[in-house]
């Protein structure tokens, strides 16, 4: 009896002290905690030459931790560290563009190494070791043997722009227009004086800036090949990114909590698939598009061929607006085309056109397949969405990006429907 006295008064100060952990905090309590927080927004706000995005958030989790089985108080955390690792990206988004790039390679590679891996049993270092030497030597030829012609080609399409708005004031001057202008009494004079210090100069600013920005791309590349750093960083990152790739996906899958692990591994499988298509799909599409658009315009014998081929097959990553890019870029740099003005311009627009559809239509379901699946209106939106925020980068990782919320949309959708089923059925 003694030992069921015992056990019945453990089990009382246990539930007593229960009890005590839930009892509601007095009005006094919340007046002190009150003007406890607000005493240290007020230091914070004190701090603020020296006050980071680190320090704020320790202390949202230092207060708040203690509630967290409390709903608002959980959010308020989970809000607080997604507001973190936004500010945080964007802080060091020049940082981890070598690490992106090493994560995009290892993404590109990973089916040939575990290829070889499963059928000629060559261990997974070996294999990523081959691939990565390969595709170091392959980067060194085009460069030696290409960006010689590149820098050569567009410096031929800067300097022809001066001459192509020179011959707009002429054409302008000697046409039909001029009779137009004399009837609302503008002498020859004053028109060749507006179009000379006024119109030409800011169409020829207008041309260079658009191809400036637009072949920025091509020459951003020169730039980032001969950083000694990220060339020296970039293939010890995909090596060690592709030898351990399986590893690392068992780390994802081991950090999520065991209560939600199945649904969280579904999860991540569908976005992995999405990834790798995406990713190996659109790569092997852009570089058959470069290759296609350089040999078709140079068979028809449009100027600079090389430098539009490797424009069109970085701005493949960009649907729609990547085709529209290189259609009205390619249609300017035939007008430069000796012979007929018609004729370079028709052939160079239909044959981008035929390429655009054989490849949209036939080549990328095939390659790339129904994957993504992103309906236009969605597309476009992502696509100005994601540029406006981030620039030409944004617009890389649109679709993707895109695609992953979509399926996270859709798996809230399926898990909610459970739920209210499970309701109905209770």
């Amino acid at each position: 009896m003694s030992k069921e006295k015992k056990n019945t008064t453990v089990t009382q100060s246990k539930k007593s002290g229960r009890a005590n952990q839930s009892a509601p905090v007095s009005t006094l309590d919340t007046i002190v905690i009150s003007m406890g927080l607000l005493l240290l927004l007020f230091l914070l706000y004190s701090l603020e030459a020296v006050t980071s995005p680190f320090l704020i958030l320790g202390t949202i989790i230092f207060l708040l931790y203690p509630l967290h089985e409390n709903a608002v108080a959980k959010n308020v955390m989970i809000l607080a560290a997604a507001l973190f690792l936004f500010w945080l990206f964007n802080t060091i988004n020049t940082i981890l563009s070598p690490f992106i790039l090493s994560l995009f390679l290892a993404y590109l590679f990973h089916p040939i190494v575990t290829k070889l891996e499963t059928s000629w049993k060559i261990p997974r270092w070996t294999s990523s070791v081959f691939i990565i030497l390969i595709s170091i030597a392959l980067v060194i030829i085009l460069l030696v043997l290409g960006l010689p012609h590149i820098i050569g080609q567009f410096e031929g399409i800067l300097q022809a722009i001066g001459t192509i708005s020179t011959q707009f004031v002429e054409w302008v001057l000697s046409g039909r227009f001029i009779k137009a202008i004399h009837k609302y009494g503008i002498s020859d004079e004053q028109l060749r004086g507006m179009l000379t210090n006024t119109i030409a100069p800011r169409v020829e600013d207008i041309l260079k800036g658009i191809l400036k920005g637009t072949f920025g791309i091509v020459s951003g590349l020169q730039v980032i090949v001969s950083g000694i750093v990220n060339i020296v960083i970039i293939p010890f990152l995909t090596f060690f990114l592709l030898k351990d790739f399986p590893l690392v996906r068992l780390r994802i899958k081991m950090m999520i909590p065991k209560k939600r692990r199945v649904h969280s591994v579904a999860f991540y499988h569908r976005v992995d698939q999405i990834l790798g298509h995406y990713i190996r799909g659109t790569t092997i599409m852009a570089i058959f598009d470069a290759v296609a658009v350089t040999t078709g315009l140079w068979v028809i014998g449009i100027q600079y061929p090389l430098v539009l081929g490797i424009l069109s097959g970085l701005l493949f990553f960009v649907p729609y607006f990547g085709f529209i890019t290189i259609l009205c870029v390619s249609a300017f740099v035939a007008s430069l085309s000796m012979g007929a003005l018609a004729l370079p311009m028709i052939s160079t627009v239909s044959f981008l056109a035929v390429l655009h559809i054989v490849e949209n239509y036939v080549l990328t379901p095939k390659i790339i397949g129904g994957k993504i699946g992103l309906h236009p209106v969605v597309l476009i939106l992502s696509l100005f969405i994601f540029g406006y925020f981030l620039g030409f980068i944004g617009l890389l990782i649109a679709i993707p990006a895109a695609a992953i919320i979509i399926v996270s949309v859709k798996e809230w959708e399926i898990n909610r429907k459970k739920e209210l089923n499970q309701m109905e059925e209770d």
